[in-house]
């Protein structure tokens, strides 16, 4: 097939009277799903990449799996699709797929991947089953495992019909670092390898963003071009929900050392309380070795390695403890989220107390890495006297490189920052945690993405500010790079199903008494909807002022139920919700996006408050400061785009098929009262009937017209 041949095929499938059409009945022609498809066609093609915003309904998901398919066929090279949630990635994988499975009747394989630890370690298993220290229910739930081994065909911890605690998990799923790969007894039977099998043979790899990132952050770190990483090789990357690319490449380029996670390396090491950990276990595997060499090595672990790790220990908490003291007193208890700005580093607590505690603990954690990395030699130098020894090699060496990663972390939070990073500690109840992040990933998406693939495309319904690709493209470091750039609006008729209505009486929200403005405004949309709304907030705190106040007047309110995030899953609120008659929705952060509630069960959906980020967050305020510093407006330029994509999504909640009807209520009057809320308006599709009213008047008209 040539290029030519190609770009008509994809054009040909949506065409009326074509493939798509002839398999189903009642087919709706969307020429602008159509359009997209081509142009991603063309993109993959000339090797370019490309930027493309699709109004909900458009289709998204077939438009770029056909070009994607037939790419992959056609050059015999994966494709990866891309998602930021578990729902889409089982809409590609358990509907859209099958579809053109069946559509095209090609022989074409997708997979979905997932993270290595989803799958159970037998040999991890069977360890730990002989040395683990439980309770009976820790017990009874191990026992499940083995059982669910010798049924299970995937090995994923999807697939369990049993909650298995996170602590039992770690202990007995797969890692890269602790695989013996062709010397396991049990890689014959190892899930972990059957998929990462599957995957090699794939033409379609479904991820989401995650595991994508920590594949181009790997490559990077051991310069594996064109070679296996946690993912097959790649060329062509489709991102959808590409407007989280940002978030989720910002926490893989940067670190998180926490206490927990310190001390469960240590207590992996030796924990005093259950007599476990390598220590021990190596103790035991040379005890088969000549009397002399044996005492040496064991009287090495009792005598230097085991204090070692007790005063790591010791020295953690410590530090940890006095850093949570820290974080509250300079928070006042509020954020607990402390920028480490060079006037808290010249504090004289900074300098005379925490950072002796940060220089030993490093001290101590290098010498025990240094004791640690001596044993190791001791082994190998001994192993072909000792049986079974592998494991215990494989594991001494990922505990010595996760010692040194924790010590380089430290050390460059406290004496090498980097000059274009953010560094920050973060203290809730007793754990604590320190961290770093990039403050501009443009520069390493064009090295490690951009400049190493042929194609990217990168998708979502909400890409664009007031019309415009400047904001994605100057965060993501697409403004030099040759991208093109694609809008293709919704099929959906808003004009005739969708009212807007923005209540201008309401007190501004930096107002005190905004919030019973808010308390009140809901109730009196509720009992005009009776029930199904769905109200998106901005901060818990608000969220869960409005849900007490409500959960009280239910029989007043003439409704049945009122879930408010926080209660189960979001996914079990969202099927409770949609399943319930006269229901209403409270959430906040993770209910702006990736909800989807057809029919009538959801007929308003009301913003509390327009979705600004906080700007004393680390990330974002060392964001502005560098805008600022440039002679830039950082809110416009920052503050009012991030805030428009996230409106954008919460206004995509109502409108999910051309069948659809209801409203979309703002209690925040700053989108009309100031200079900047014109752009969140003009941001929506068009077509829009926008209303501003009283709120009385407004619930008069929701009233009669659902």
């Amino acid at each position: 097939m040539n290029q030519k041949e190609y770009l008509q095929e994809v054009s040909d499938f949506f065409a009326p009277g074509n493939r798509l059409d002839s398999y189903f009945d009642k087919y709706e022609y969307r020429p602008e799903q159509q359009e997209m498809s081509v142009k991603i066609a063309e993109v993959f093609s000339k090797k370019e990449h490309l930027l493309v915003e699709a109004g909900t309904g458009t289709g998204k998901s077939l438009a770029y799996l056909v070009p994607s398919i037939l790419m992959a066929l056609k050059e015999e090279e994966k494709v990866i699709i891309s998602t930021n949630t578990i729902n889409l990635q089982e809409q590609l994988i358990k509907k859209d797929i099958p579809l053109l499975q069946e559509i095209f009747n090609l022989d074409f394989k997708a997979v979905l991947v997932k993270g290595r630890k989803n799958y159970i370690c037998i040999r991890r298993l069977v360890q730990f089953g002989k040395s683990a220290q439980l309770d009976n229910q820790g017990y009874n739930t191990l026992s499940k495992v083995h059982n669910w081994v010798l049924e299970t065909e995937t090995g994923c911890r999807s697939d369990l019909d049993f909650r298995v605690d996170y602590n039992i998990w770690d202990n007995i799923s797969s890692e890269s670092d602790l695989c013996l790969r062709a010397a396991c007894p049990y890689y014959e039977q190892c899930h972990f390898i059957f998929a990462r099998d599957e995957a090699q043979e794939a033409d379609i790899l479904v991820v989401n963003h995650h595991i994508l990132f920590a594949d181009l952050s790997l490559r990077q770190e051991r310069g594996l071009e064109g070679e296996n990483a946690v993912l097959p090789p790649y060329k062509q990357v489709i991102f959808d929900e590409a407007h989280n690319i940002e978030e989720v490449a910002t926490s893989y380029l940067g670190f998180r050392v926490n206490r927990r996670g310190v001390i469960k390396l240590v207590e992996s090491l030796y924990n005093f309380d259950q007599q476990t950990g390598i220590l021990l276990q190596t103790r035991a595997a040379i005890s088969s070795l000549k009397r002399n060499v044996k005492q040496n090595l064991q009287q090495n672990i009792d005598n230097k390695l085991v204090p070692l790790v007790r005063k790591v220990n010791d020295l953690s908490h410590s530090l940890f403890n006095n850093l949570i003291k820290f974080i509250d007193n300079k928070t006042k208890g509020r954020d607990r989220k402390l920028r480490l700005l060079e006037s808290i580093r010249a504090e004289d607590y900074w300098q005379d107390n925490l950072m002796i505690e940060f220089e030993n603990l490093l001290i101590n954690l290098n010498d025990l890495g240094k004791n640690l990395s001596e044993l190791l030699e001791d082994v190998i130098s001994y192993e072909d006297e000792i049986d079974e020894i592998d494991a215990v090699k494989l594991e001494l060496k990922a505990k010595v490189e996760s010692i040194l990663k924790v010590g380089a972390d430290i050390a460059e939070l406290v004496n090498f920052p980097e000059e274009d990073y953010v560094y920050w500690l973060e203290g809730y109840d007793e754990d604590c945690s320190l961290h770093s992040a990039p403050i501009n990933i443009a520069q390493q998406l064009q090295d490690n993405l951009l400049g190493k693939m042929d194609s990217v495309v990168l998708t979502s319904a909400t890409l664009t500010v007031d019309k415009s690709f400047e904001f994605i493209k100057d965060n993501l470091g697409l403004i030099e790079e040759d991208v093109e750039t694609l809008e293709v609006g919704s099929p959906f008729d808003y004009r005739n199903q969708l009212c807007l209505g923005v209540a201008k009486d309401l007190p501004q929200p930096n107002h005190p008494a905004f919030i019973d403005a808010v308390i009140a405004s809901v109730k009196e949309i509720i009992q005009a909807t009776k029930g199904r709304t769905l109200v998106l907030f901005t901060s818990y705190g608000m969220l869960n002022k409005v849900y007490n106040s409500l959960e009280t007047q239910l029989d007043s309110l003439e409704v049945n139920n009122i879930y408010c995030q926080g209660m189960k899953s979001r996914q079990y609120l969202v099927e409770e919700f949609k399943n319930k008659k006269k229901a209403v929705l409270l959430g906040t952060s993770s209910f702006w996006e990736g909800v989807d509630i057809p029919g009538e069960e959801l007929s308003c959906v009301v913003i509390a408050k327009l979705p600004f980020v906080v700007p004393s967050e680390p990330v974002i305020s060392a964001k502005l400061e560098k805008l600022e510093a440039a002679s830039q407006n950082s809110f416009m330029k920052y503050m009012v785009p991030k805030a428009v994509i996230k409106f954008k999504q919460g206004f995509g909640r109502l409108i999910r098929t051309k069948e659809d009807k209801g409203w979309i209520v703002i209690l925040d009057n700053r989108v009309i009262t100031k200079r900047y809320g014109k752009i969140f308006l003009k941001s929506l599709p068009s077509g829009c009937n926008i209303l501003t009213d009283n709120l009385n008047s407004l619930t008069d008209k929701i009233r009669a017209s659902i």
